[in-house]
């Protein structure tokens, strides 16, 4: 979240956190990211206190609340550099639920394992080709073109998994697993 946050504002130079959230509605961040909408406006407010980010300007319009503007101030650059460093430096591995319930595949009848490694497999191609859709519809507009990888990345991953998923039906088939 505070790189997602650091890395809009540099980008945007200042912004309120609606600006933030509608910013990273146009880059499809639902999908690739771990954001929380409604979780911008505390993060804005931590990141200030923290001394991360500057409010710049506080307006009120048409009566509703007050929103802060925000900037990035020279710590939180600082900030911002570390963590994108450390992010494509470092391996950090993302885990998934569904392989603590690997481990425990034999608890299953075998019928179920299949039908839901073949269910698993048909979710994991629909959710690859919904990424590919989103990119050929361009419903990214606005958003800069290198952003879309990240919907690739999660496409290909979802490929990689959907060929696993296969795979294993076939062990399982052949009785090598569970």
């Amino acid at each position: 979240m505070r790189l997602t946050i650091l890395g809009v504002l540099r980008t945007k130079g200042r912004a309120h956190g609606y600006e933030v959230r509608r910013e990273l509605e146009s880059w499809g961040a639902r999908d690739w990211a771990n954001i929380a909408y409604g979780s911008i406006y505390h993060a804005l407010s931590k990141m200030a206190e923290e001394g991360l980010l500057e409010p710049v300007d506080t307006e009120r319009v048409n009566g509703r609340p007050a929103r802060t503007t925000y900037s990035v101030t020279e710590r939180g650059e600082a900030e911002f550099q570390r963590l994108l460093r450390e992010y494509w430096w470092e391996y950090k591995p993302v885990v998934d639920p569904f392989q603590v319930a690997l481990a425990f595949m034999d608890a299953l009848p075998k019928e179920e394992l299949l039908d839901s490694l073949r269910s698993r497999a048909t979710l994991y191609r629909s959710a690859a080709e919904r990424y590919e859709h989103s990119i050929r519809l361009k419903t990214m507009a606005g958003a800069p073109r290198h952003v879309a990888e990240n919907l690739h990345l999660a496409a290909a991953q979802c490929e990689a998994a959907a060929t696993w998923a296969e795979q294993a039906i076939a062990k399982v088939e052949r009785e090598e697993i569970p």
